[in-house]
């Protein structure tokens, strides 16, 4: 065991070496007789510690009547006792100086606020003794590997040895994939069941497993995120090396609040959890079949290099299948060389095709298979191959898939198969190597761009991080209050409740962050009768404290040529106000720019994953037009680049139709810099620069912004 597993305290979890299962139970069918009679079955090697008061031995171990009576050190806790029970059970463990606690037990924080209370309180027991706890609202953990052989659950399944490690949020998904074993023939190294996520979450088990040695691939399946930016802080850092996929429950609203009923947890948006998984190169898959599909493509094939892919089949429905699945995918059929298509011609009937998909028609051997297989894999234009095969009367399915296992090369060559059902017992038992199969021909594309999609973005990228700008004068990277920008510069505020800054305090701190802005000048109503020296046309805009919307007040009057016009529009904003109930505060005059393009450049603070910027058309229809692009705001500048071309605007600031492209260093500047504000000031809650506009002469400035606190 390497100095990594000694001194982290997840590691007793996954490979203890003493058990203690406080409320063992004699009775059959109970959690209490089921959970020990898996860990017996399934030939755990460590040492068990049943506790049952009343039972001398339970499944010939040995009963303890109290934990205390337990003489030899424990490495793991297991609690199936009655909810009633459980706090005290787990002083109990405590007090005998155990580390590493599962709580099977259910009946807290799912089930309203009388258990949430006592959630809470072993909380803060286990973290006042520095305790680890798994749940509770949980199933328990599995360890495949030989010298642990750990079936910590009451599920009576034997699962294969495998180096994924698979978390659950909920116990039934985890329940029916191990009851899914024989069918699926998934394997894994470590399953654990994490329930309510009290203690031990999903941020822990990324940081564990990416340094296990014996894990290659990482799954998840996630009701909700404890804490997304931690999480992503993993990927911040470029600290992951080993591909992560998650199944995120709750893409719907009501998806969302089934979620939220059955965990407790609030959770963040779809459109923000798409993002910023893919974003940081993280895997999303839409079930559990591709999630698993795509773990045993990381176990078992070489990560293909590009996205070109040949199809050989016997049958040409599915391989049609195969092939509309690889466009939805990103890949492309690959372009066989004239080689290529000569070599096959020598093996492929007359009536069959040597051209991408490649079909060897239902009499294909198994020879045939093989060779075609081969042939394809070795032209340059080739990436990956998918292999078809429909089982026909004349030619057995084993034979065929047996013969294509044989074949080295390093590209990954998936095999689809659809045989009879008998096919399948015999490929367990007797086939030599073993390989995955994919049941389905839409499976293989699905996994062989989830693989690219992982090679691409295993690049490490350097991305935004805290960065206090007013670190000369010792002062925490938070936002400012106009008083105190006017007369003692940069001083900390605590906002008491939300609200919205002033255009004074919003137009310094853009400034701060190098962010242009239209030329502005404050009056109040008075003044604005004794002004000289502008320079026309100005545009005016009516401010007041309470009025975030000025379109819908009619508090924005653009063009203005004169200053009668100025005089006239100022009194047709000061009655609309009145006429709503408010009065304007002041008066902000800039000069009117006349706007070629008109964008928007966003951020919001995410309650789970922290800071967010969105870029994309702008202008009073943004909600209509809705082309933006959203990212989390530790940005890389590869994030950038593609913030602008996901969307209509970065590609018509790049030039169309013959006209020239705008300067988009400036535009990447801003976003660059919204984001590094976001980042170092945490009680920003949101903020818009809408528009940004890119004048006629291709100047870029901010007209309007506005920028919100939170508590």
């Amino acid at each position: 065991m390497h100095s990594f597993k000694k001194l982290n305290p997840i590691n007793n979890f996954f490979y203890p070496e003493t058990i203690c299962i406080a409320g063992a139970s004699s009775k059959e069918k109970s959690i209490g007789y089921e959970l020990l009679k898996s860990i017996k079955a399934y030939g755990y090697t460590g040492r068990i510690y049943p506790v049952n008061p009343k039972a001398e031995f339970i499944l010939g171990y040995k009963c303890s009547r109290s934990i205390e009576e337990i003489n030899e050190k424990i490495d793991l806790g297991i609690v199936v006792v009655p909810k009633a029970f459980s706090e005290e059970t787990i002083d109990q463990l405590i007090s005998k100086g155990v580390k590493s606690i599962i709580l099977i037990t259910a009946g807290f924080k799912e089930t309203g606020n009388e258990g949430e209370q006592a959630e809470k309180r072993i909380l803060e027991k286990i973290k006042n003794a520095d305790v680890r706890l798994v749940g509770p609202n949980c199933m328990g953990v599995i360890t495949t590997f030989p010298e642990i052989m750990l079936n910590a659950t009451f599920v009576a399944e034997k699962p294969e040895t495998g180096n994924t490690a698979f978390l659950s949020q909920s116990g039934a998904i985890g329940a029916s994939l191990l009851n899914s074993l024989r069918e699926t023939d998934i394997r894994f190294g470590h399953f654990i069941s994490v329930g309510n996520k009290a203690d031990i979450c999903e941020n822990d088990l990324l940081e564990y497993w990416n340094n296990d040695d014996k894990i290659t691939t990482i799954t998840m399946y996630l009701e909700s995120f404890s804490d997304g930016e931690s999480f992503l802080s993993h990927f911040t850092g470029n600290k992951m090396s080993k591909p992560v996929i998650i199944l995120k429950a709750g893409r719907t609203s009501a998806g969302i609040k089934a979620a939220s009923s059955h965990t407790g947890a609030l959770g963040s948006s779809d459109k923000v959890v798409n993002s910023v998984l893919e974003q940081f190169g993280i895997i999303r898959v839409n079930d559990l079949n591709e999630m698993f599909n795509t773990a045993k493509g990381f176990e078992n094939f070489p990560i293909p290099q590009g996205n070109r892919i040949a199809v050989v089949t016997n049958a040409g429905g599915p391989s049609i299948l195969a092939v509309d699945k690889l466009e939805s995918e990103n890949l492309v059929l690959a372009q066989l060389s004239a080689e290529t298509k000569a070599e096959l011609k020598l093996i492929v009937h007359p009536e069959g095709s040597v051209n991408n998909p490649v079909d060897l028609l239902p009499g294909g051997t198994a020879e045939q298979f093989r060779d075609a297989n081969k042939i394809v894999l070795k032209d340059a234009n080739v990436d990956a191959v998918i292999s078809v095969f429909v089982e026909p009367v004349m030619v057995p399915a084993f034979e065929v898939i047996e013969s294509n296992n044989t074949i080295k090369s390093d590209k990954p060559l998936l095999q689809v198969v659809m045989p009879l059902p008998e096919f399948w017992e015999k490929y367990r038992h007797q086939s030599q190597s073993k390989k995955p199969l994919f049941r389905r021909p839409e499976d293989p594309a699905e996994v062989l761009s989830n693989m690219i999609f992982f090679f691409q973005n295993k690049i490490k990228k350097e991305r935004l991080k805290y960065s206090n700008p007013f670190s000369e004068k010792g002062d925490s990277g938070v936002v400012y209050s106009e008083s105190s920008i006017i007369t003692n510069g940069a001083k900390e505020i605590v906002s008491s409740s939300p609200r919205f800054l002033s255009q004074k305090e919003t137009i310094t701190l853009l400034s701060r962050y190098h962010i242009p802005n239209a030329a502005s000048l404050f009056v109040s109503p008075k003044e604005i009768n004794n002004l000289s020296d502008l320079d026309f046309p100005i545009c005016l805009k009516g401010i007041s404290s309470v009025v975030i919307h000025k379109t819908e007040m009619n508090a924005v009057k653009l063009n203005i040529r004169s200053y009668e016009d100025l005089r006239n529009s100022a009194l047709e904003m000061e009655k609309s106000f009145s006429d709503k109930g408010f009065t304007i505060e002041k008066f902000l005059i800039q000069p009117f720019l006349k706007a070629k393009h008109e964008l928007l450049i966003g951020g919001f603070r995410d309650p789970s994953f922290g800071p967010m910027i969105m870029f994309g058309s702008g202008g009073k229809y943004v909600e209509v037009v809705n082309d933006t692009c959203m990212k989390s705001a530790y940005l890389s500048e590869y994030d950038i680049d593609g913030m602008i071309n996901q969307t209509n605007a970065g590609k018509i600031l790049k030039g169309v139709r013959g006209e020239r492209s705008t300067d988009i260093d400036t535009i990447k500047s801003i976003i660059r810099n919204t984001a590094q504000m976001m980042i170092d000031n945490k009680n920003i809650l949101e903020f818009d620069l809408n528009p940004v506009i890119i004048t006629a002469d291709d100047s870029i400035v901010t007209v309007d912004a506005r920028i919100r606190l939170k508590t």
